[in-house]
């Protein structure tokens, strides 16, 4: 597509131009996603919001398993499905460029990193509005840190969104219909 390749290669123009960038955005692009994880699962377990009655750990046993199911869904099946069916050349393969890291020449849409964290965080939106706005900037950096490094296209990061937003919601609808999750 031409659209999602001008605004690779404008996002792409930041690269190679400065150590400490292109250290940032290798960082962002590679490691950022397990400082996420490792947040919300701290979000989650924090003691001051299990409480001390059965219903409050029954919640977030039940927030917990709503985030799994969500993540399964978007990253576990429905991207490896279109990572199996869907062809689609990541850049520095279809552009003949340097990539900031090492990446295998797989298919890229969609991008896995996006599909799993944003079941996640959409979950820490429901512990804490606050912890889900940082979730949610720090995935969106994730994404733009991926284009950058020259290995995914902007329609991939935003096939991961759409791809977690759809996955959390049917989960999320299910568990609302159910009463699995409580207020």
């Amino acid at each position: 597509m031409f659209f999602d390749e001008e605004i690779f290669r404008a996002i792409y123009s930041v690269v190679h131009r400065s150590a400490i960038l292109d250290g940032v955005i290798i960082f962002s692009a590679k490691y950022l996603v397990w400082f996420i994880v490792a947040g919300a699962l701290v979000k989650l377990f924090q003691k001051s919001n299990w409480g001390e009655h059965f219903s409050a750990w029954q919640n977030r046993f039940q927030t917990l398993a709503l985030g799994l199911i969500a993540v399964i869904l978007s990253r576990g099946i429905i991207a490896n499905i279109l990572h199996s069916f869907v062809e689609s050349p990541r850049p520095f393969v279809a552009l003949g460029i340097e990539p900031l890291f090492n990446h295998l020449a797989v298919n890229s849409l969609p991008s896995g990193h996006i599909a799993l964290l944003m079941p996640i965080v959409l979950t820490l939106f429901l512990l804490s509005r606050r912890a889900g706005r940082w979730g949610m900037l720090l995935t969106l950096i994730v994404g733009l840190s991926r284009v950058a490094s020259g290995i995914h296209w902007p329609s991939d990061i935003a096939t991961g969104i759409l791809i977690g937003l759809a996955s959390f919601a049917l989960v999320h609808s299910i568990f609302r219909k159910r009463g699995l999750l409580t207020p």
